[in-house]
């Protein structure tokens, strides 16, 4: 089965009931640039996704 490898950053997104859509538009930010981000998974966006609210 071939697929997209979810990454922390999104796992803990999704855990907190947001979508990289939602959470681009919250942050200012195109949806291919926070895919990015996430992928990257950096300690200060790790740190920004765990300090969204739950949905």
């Amino acid at each position: 089965m071939t697929g997209k490898k979810i990454t922390e950053f999104q796992k803990t997104a999704n855990e907190k009931g947001w979508t990289f859509i939602e959470i681009a538009k919250r942050w200012e930010l195109s949806e291919r640039t926070l895919s990015r981000i996430a992928s990257k998974g950096k300690t200060r966006d790790m740190d920004a996704v765990r300090g969204l609210p739950k949905k």
